[in-house]
């Protein structure tokens, strides 16, 4: 850390908490600072941070940004302390509930945790937030002190925090069986995503081809998908705790294989969601327990072909109605403190949602779910924050073999922030394909542009 910043942080410890080091050590509260989310500012130094409070930093491209002008807020729950701290700052209080303030692009903001809105980006300072450092490969590491505190602040508690990481389409067939061999190493494909997925409290993909033997490359039919049972160590070694089965491909060789892909899951200690053993088991909610809080998942396929959907006797997805959404979405707001829905829908190459995209996941907001991503999407699509709540209409491929094109090789991780049973944040990490098996994460120019495509797609008030 640089000088400069340890005597900052030294002097507001002092000011705040006074020469106590154990109340130092005890006493937590952190102040963060959040932009719009097509800000591509990630990261301002703790130097920043006092010229922005003693009020002489008035442009974006004081920090490092864009030559914006900055519309500074206050959160109106902690902003009379922060008046009190920086007589010299210069904002307005407004509740960061406020709706109108998502959609206003030179958007930076003081708040404490209570503040935290998913549709705002979170700025580390000096690298840190108060759960860690992220790396340039995405990865999450111990951090050092945060050193934006406030006296007032709500304490900032690590045990009520956790981290559901979300991937899309994985389908370890065709291009990809082939590549994985000629490469020798069976975990090659998660060589550089494998930390970020093994580290979190959850991860989350969309698995849509079932594992059977023998299955080789190339494959009789390129539309009939299969994956060799040794894959699934790829699955076991990322971290993969909840597997989504709403895929279209997992009854291609016949249901036997689909039920015994889900008797794998369940040997490994895996849940699943959105597909089962039967109609009754895939039309379920699961409820899983984390830290003492309830992540309930919901998944639903849009349209089959007939032999995907689950029948009373037959393995499958759940088939996507009107009733069934709305009871399962219901009920799952009902036990849960967080609710995630996914739907396989029949867009899987338009960036921009079709309007049946957009009913149904307002419709999910509407009835009190947090967090909706289509995974259906072989490339990354648009955002939404309707109601504040996070929409990702596409995550795009993960481990597949598609190449043809730079938006077929692009994807994004989503790294869901929780605290204290309530969604604060979401991360996007931007990646590309390489050798038909392997997403590798992008930074710099190439994570920019990869951002701005997206954004490009996005929909909502943020993005008008």
């Amino acid at each position: 850390m640089k000088r400069s910043s340890i005597v900052l942080l030294t002097l507001i410890l002092s000011a705040l908490i006074g020469d106590n080091p154990s109340e130092a050590r005890s006493a937590v509260r952190p102040l963060f600072l959040q932009v719009h989310i097509t800000n591509p500012l990630s990261d301002i130094s703790s130097d920043d941070v006092k010229r922005i409070c003693s009020g002489t930093i008035t442009r974006f491209s004081d920090i490092g940004g864009l030559y914006k002008p900055m519309h500074l807020f206050a959160d109106s729950g902690i902003s009379g302390e922060i008046k009190k701290s920086y007589p010299a700052l210069r904002c307005n209080a407004r509740s960061f509930s406020d709706g109108r303030l998502m959609a206003d692009r030179n958007f930076i903001g003081i708040s404490d945790v209570r503040g935290l809105r998913p549709c705002f980006k979170i700025l580390s300072i000096d690298g840190i937030l108060p759960w860690g450092k992220r790396l340039d490969n995405g990865s999450l590491v111990e951090g050092g002190p945060y050193p934006f505190i406030i006296r007032g602040a709500d304490k900032w508690d690590p045990d009520s925090h956790l981290t559901i990481v979300q991937t899309a389409t994985t389908a370890m067939t065709r291009g990809f069986i082939h590549a994985v061999d000629k490469s020798g190493d069976t975990l090659s494909p998660v060589r550089y995503t494998r930390n970020i997925t093994s580290q979190a409290d959850l991860a989350v993909t969309s698995n849509e081809v079932s594992f059977m033997d023998p299955c080789g490359f190339p494959l009789g039919n390129s539309m009939v998908f299969c994956s060799p049972t040794r894959f699934f160590t790829i699955l076991k070694e990322s971290g993969f705790n909840v597997i989504e089965l709403t895929g279209n491909h997992n009854n291609d060789f016949g249901s036997r294989y689909s039920a015994a892909t889900i008797g794998m899951l369940e040997s490994a200690g895996m849940h699943y969601f959105g597909g089962g053993k039967n109609r009754i088991d895939a039309e379920k909610v699961l409820c899983v327990k984390i830290k003492g809080k309830i992540i309930a998942f919901v998944g639903f396929n849009e349209c089959g072909p007939d032999a995907a959907w689950a029948t009373e006797t037959r393995p499958g997805a759940a088939r996507l109605s009107q009733d069934l959404f709305a009871r399962l979405i219901t009920e799952a707001r009902k036990k849960a403190d967080i609710v995630i829905v996914t739907v396989q829908w029949c867009n899987e190459n338009d960036p921009t949602p079709q309007q049946i995209q957009k009913k149904y996941f307002h419709q999910a907001a509407d009835l009190g779910a947090d967090i909706m991503v289509s995974s259906s999407a072989h490339r990354p699509m648009g955002l939404e924050f309707y109601r504040g709540r996070f929409i990702s209409y596409g995550l795009g491929n993960f481990l597949f073999d598609q190449m043809q094109s730079v938006n077929n090789r692009r994807g994004l991780i989503a790294r869901h922030h929780i605290y204290a049973g309530r969604h604060i944040a979401t991360e996007i990490i931007p990646y590309l394909i390489y050798e038909y098996s392997q997403p590798r994460v992008l930074s710099g120019r190439d994570a920019r542009d990869c951002m701005l495509e997206v954004f490009s797609h996005s929909t909502g008030a943020a993005f008008h």
